[in-house]
């Protein structure tokens, strides 16, 4: 009699049976189906749908029976005995956000060593490699008229100035200007590689100016101009501006000057 009264379903059985209630009326009440009301009563919790579905179940039985729902769920769930986590040690787990800071940063680390090592071989690959000959564009910048050679004058009158002397350009303050010693001027907005022949061949001019700087060149003309990086280079022919951009190729401006 003892294990009767722990097994729940018996319990619900022998109090259904006192009322006089069938199994359908049950299972119409709960809700539920003749088999799930019969497996509640045989105790057979592995046919219904889950532990929690189970309890929820028995509660709704014991309280269309009017008992007490607290004892059989106990004897479905005995409570268990209080389990306390395990202490913390102090043992240090890496962090996943350490962890991605420290993958970021290397691989900045990498990028910027590998930009470096890239202008490094560009700048030592410029400063080596022959450069083309110049080729004559099939545009030619504009000839200055010819001018007569000045008359020499009496001491006391001024010596007129001929008309083809450079006019010297005007760098930004901060920057260097050489006293202007030949028909050709260049001032470098950006640092570029230049390299000039005049009409005997001889390379009067070959250099890598920094950015800021300007620069003269003399010699007998025609002269050959090799200019790298020329977008960022201003270029002046007796004292006249010359426009770069039709004769640049790959950052690279090929032209005569005559």
């Amino acid at each position: 009699m003892t294990e009767e009264r722990i097994k729940p379903g018996h319990v619900l059985r022998l109090e259904r049976e006192k009322k006089g209630l069938s199994v359908g009326q049950v299972a119409s009440q709960l809700r539920l189906s003749p088999a799930q009301v019969e497996a509640l009563e045989t105790d057979d919790y592995g046919s219904l749908p889950g532990n929690v579905f189970v309890r929820g179940f028995i509660r709704n039985y014991a309280k269309l029976l009017q008992i007490d729902a607290s004892s059989l769920l106990e004897a479905i769930d005995p409570p268990k005995e209080s389990i306390e986590p395990p202490k913390d040690e102090g043992i240090p787990f890496p962090s996943g956000r350490k962890r991605s800071w420290v993958h970021y940063a290397i691989a900045f680390v990498l990028l910027a060593f590998l930009a470096l090592v890239y202008e490094m071989y560009r700048e030592n690959h410029v400063q080596k490699m022959p450069l083309p000959k110049a080729v004559q564009p099939a545009v030619k910048p504009v000839q200055p008229a010819s001018v007569p050679e000045p008359v020499s004058a009496p001491l006391s009158m001024p010596v007129p100035q001929p008309l083809s002397s450079p006019i010297p350009v005007s760098a930004p303050q901060g920057a260097s200007s050489p006293a202007a010693s030949g028909p050709i001027h260049l001032y470098f907005d950006a640092a570029s590689w230049v390299e000039i022949s005049d009409s005997s061949g001889r390379l009067v001019f070959s250099k890598l100016s920094p950015a800021g700087s300007d620069q003269s060149v003399a010699g007998s003309a025609p002269f050959m101009l090799t200019i790298g990086n020329a977008r960022h280079v201003r270029l002046s022919y007796e004292g006249r501006p010359v426009d770069l951009s039709p004769y640049i190729k790959a950052e690279v401006a090929h032209l005569t000057l005559r």
